[in-house]
Protein backbone atom coordinates (compact mmCIF):
# COMPACT_ATOMS: atom_id res chain seq x y z
CA UNK A 1 0.00 0.00 0.00
CA UNK A 2 1.09 3.38 -0.88
CA UNK A 3 0.76 6.39 1.59
CA UNK A 4 1.30 9.67 0.29
CA UNK A 5 1.26 13.12 2.36
CA UNK A 6 -1.39 15.65 0.54
CA UNK A 7 -1.18 19.84 1.67
CA UNK A 8 -4.47 20.60 2.07
CA UNK A 9 -5.75 24.18 1.43
CA UNK A 10 -6.75 26.06 4.70
CA UNK A 11 -2.71 24.61 4.92
CA UNK A 12 -3.14 21.49 7.10
CA UNK A 13 -2.01 18.10 5.81
CA UNK A 14 -3.66 14.93 5.71
CA UNK A 15 -2.36 11.13 4.99
CA UNK A 16 -3.97 9.75 2.03
CA UNK A 17 -3.19 5.90 1.65
CA UNK A 18 -3.78 3.18 -1.25
CA UNK A 19 -2.83 0.92 -4.05
CA UNK A 20 -2.96 3.55 -6.30
CA UNK A 21 -0.43 3.93 -9.06
CA UNK A 22 0.61 7.07 -9.96
CA UNK A 23 -0.66 8.55 -12.91
CA UNK A 24 1.87 10.34 -15.48
CA UNK A 25 1.19 13.14 -18.41
CA UNK A 26 2.09 12.10 -21.83
CA UNK A 27 5.45 14.64 -21.36
CA UNK A 28 6.41 12.04 -17.98
CA UNK A 29 6.33 14.18 -14.95
CA UNK A 30 3.80 13.80 -12.54
CA UNK A 31 -0.41 14.27 -13.16
CA UNK A 32 -2.05 16.09 -11.03
CA UNK A 33 -4.71 17.13 -13.47
CA UNK A 34 -7.33 15.33 -15.53
CA UNK A 35 -9.05 16.63 -18.71
CA UNK A 36 -12.26 18.14 -18.52
CA UNK A 37 -13.75 17.98 -22.26
CA UNK A 38 -17.23 16.30 -22.06
CA UNK A 39 -17.51 13.39 -23.94
CA UNK A 40 -21.11 11.58 -23.56
CA UNK A 41 -20.60 8.85 -25.57
CA UNK A 42 -18.09 7.26 -23.02
CA UNK A 43 -18.85 4.50 -20.20
CA UNK A 44 -16.87 6.46 -17.91
CA UNK A 45 -19.01 7.90 -15.09
CA UNK A 46 -17.40 11.46 -15.10
CA UNK A 47 -18.67 11.63 -19.26
CA UNK A 48 -15.15 13.71 -19.42
CA UNK A 49 -11.77 12.78 -21.05
CA UNK A 50 -9.83 12.27 -17.92
CA UNK A 51 -6.81 12.19 -19.30
CA UNK A 52 -3.98 12.69 -16.92
CA UNK A 53 -2.04 15.99 -17.60
CA UNK A 54 0.52 18.34 -15.56
CA UNK A 55 -0.04 22.01 -14.84
CA UNK A 56 2.49 22.69 -17.64
CA UNK A 57 0.68 20.75 -20.07
CA UNK A 58 -2.85 21.64 -19.48
CA UNK A 59 -4.78 24.27 -21.30
CA UNK A 60 -7.54 26.32 -18.75
CA UNK A 61 -10.57 27.40 -20.89
CA UNK A 62 -12.01 28.17 -17.70
CA UNK A 63 -11.19 28.19 -13.93
CA UNK A 64 -11.14 24.67 -12.72
CA UNK A 65 -11.29 23.58 -16.05
CA UNK A 66 -8.41 21.50 -18.20
CA UNK A 67 -7.60 20.00 -21.28
CA UNK A 68 -5.42 17.87 -23.06
CA UNK A 69 -3.45 19.06 -26.10
CA UNK A 70 -5.99 17.16 -28.22
CA UNK A 71 -8.69 18.57 -26.99
CA UNK A 72 -7.28 22.08 -26.38
CA UNK A 73 -6.93 21.69 -30.29
CA UNK A 74 -11.02 20.84 -30.95
CA UNK A 75 -11.95 23.91 -28.44
CA UNK A 76 -9.80 26.15 -30.51
CA UNK A 77 -11.62 24.96 -34.04
CA UNK A 78 -15.35 25.46 -31.95
CA UNK A 79 -14.15 28.72 -30.96
CA UNK A 80 -12.90 29.73 -34.82
CA UNK A 81 -16.76 28.59 -36.16
CA UNK A 82 -18.44 30.15 -33.29
CA UNK A 83 -16.38 33.47 -34.51
CA UNK A 84 -18.96 36.68 -35.31
CA UNK A 85 -19.38 37.13 -38.82
CA UNK A 86 -19.68 40.64 -40.26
Amino acid sequence: MTCERVTLPGGGHAIVCGSFKRQKCECGRRATLLCDWKTPNTVRKSQTCDAPLCERCSTKPAPDKDLCSRHAREFERWKGGKAVQP
